[in-house]
């Protein structure tokens, strides 16, 4: 295929993906405010990782039908940013507030999302800054070097488990990745090499060491998450962006980049998800049982390796969020989820923990046996896979005594 680039080539593809990084920042100037006492009267206001977003706001679409609804402002700064306005004690980091564009530096304004989940309107924050009610972040706080500050009580409610992935170009030959090969390119830029066919540094699409993102591959691969090779592309969106246009093979080849599954399942016709060996691991595995499923079986199992829960953090007091922090958190910290939370978590691509049959308490951590106390890995199935083995019931009576409990209509052990 002749290339679609033209001479000269770097400069070409530097400005193309100049454009898309920009272009995919909030940069658009607001027209109205964030909060509206009339329209938006009842606001929660959510920092953190951008990996998130998607997620966010589908959480946003089931807060809206709420009575009264709560509107979602979020502004995407990565995970440990979200995680530091919640452990702080100094009350500026505590604060969210409107960033204009800045010579080279593209705008970051805070957005809204309306009732349908979708849609999102950049808005402007108080002058002073709005206190941030929720950090969201893909990684525990201790692996943004946080803890609480003397006096300061923070609560942490783990979301569904939310696997990370390194992903290609579509029209790259790339399958697998082990996680030494991932030393040498994100730890060595290659290696004058050794890394082939990923050896040019500006086609690795990665992220900053604020990124939870970032921060659980790193521990995949061994690098530490500041001492990356590669441009930072300012979040999960501009990565995307960027990869889809090398169409061209022999720049797609060359190219790596890493995203949360959810926004790297949503992208399959531009870009494929690679197979990861972990080091102590004979082959790579997948998230999923095949590059076609959406099943996540690897990672319910524990094969994949690169994943770890969702993490919401909030002020407490007595253990008890703030009105507006509990109108998002609280959905969360019942073991049963509203069964409506738990469709749009697996409609996203992630596992919700009652699905899960492995599990784990630090980042990358060691893998243990986990059977919940509430389990709903036949509904996990149901709704990824269109079908499920497992019987229907309407009651616990429906169900033998081999699997007693009806869980969202199936028959589970628990």
């Amino acid at each position: 295929m002749r290339s679609l680039f033209r001479a000269p080539a770097t400069l070409a593809w530097a400005g193309s993906l100049l454009a898309v990084s920009v272009a995919s920042a909030q940069t658009k100037v607001p027209t109205g405010p964030c909060y509206d006492a009339s329209v938006r009267p009842r606001v929660v206001y959510v920092a953190g990782s951008s990996a998130a977003r998607p997620f966010l706001g589908v959480v946003a679409k089931l807060m809206a039908q709420e009575s009264p609804p709560t509107t979602v402002v979020y502004q995407s700064q990565g995970s440990c940013t979200g995680v530091e306005a919640l452990y702080s004690a100094n009350a500026q980091k505590r604060l969210i507030k409107d960033i204009p564009e800045a010579g080279a530096t593209p705008a970051n304004y805070a957005v809204y999302f309306e009732a349908d989940g979708a849609t999102v309107h950049e808005c402007f924050l108080d002058p002073a800054g709005n206190t941030v009610d929720v950090g969201i972040s893909d990684v525990y706080a201790q692996s943004c070097g946080l803890s609480a500050s003397a006096g300061v009580e923070v609560t942490e409610y783990l979301g569904p488990v939310q696997p990370m992935t390194l992903v290609v170009p579509a029209a790259s030959s790339q399958r697998t990745l082990s996680a030494e090969a991932g030393y040498l390119i994100f730890g060595l830029g290659g290696h004058e090499g050794a890394a082939a066919p990923f050896t040019d540094r500006r086609f690795y699409f990665v992220r900053n060491s604020k990124s939870g993102t970032q921060q659980m591959v790193a521990r995949a691969v061994s690098v530490p998450a500041e001492k990356w090779w590669g441009i930072d592309r300012g979040g999960s969106s501009a990565i995307v962006s960027a990869m889809k246009l090398l169409v061209d093979p022999v720049n797609a080849e060359k190219a790596i980049g890493i995203l949360s599954v959810d926004v790297a399942d949503a992208e399959r016709s531009n870009m494929r998800v690679l197979a990861f060996q972990a080091k102590d691991q004979r082959c790579g595995y997948w998230p999923d049982s095949s590059p076609t499923a959406f099943d996540k079986a690897n990672v319910r199992e524990g094969r994949y390796a690169i994943w770890g829960p969702l993490h919401f953090f909030a002020r407490t007091s007595g253990g008890v969020p703030s009105e507006a922090a509990g109108a998002l958190v609280s959905r969360f910290a019942a073991q049963r989820l509203d069964p409506a939370l738990v469709e749009v978590v697996i409609q996203k691509h992630l596992v919700p923990q009652c699905a899960m049959r492995v599990t784990r308490s630090s980042e990358m951590g060691e893998l243990k046996p986990f059977a919940p106390e509430f389990q709903c890995g036949c509904y996990f199935e149901a709704v990824a896979n269109g079908a499920t083995s497992c019987k229907a019931c309407g009651g616990p009576g429906d169900c033998p005594a081999e699997r007693p409990a009806c869980n969202y209509g199936y028959c589970e052990l628990n």
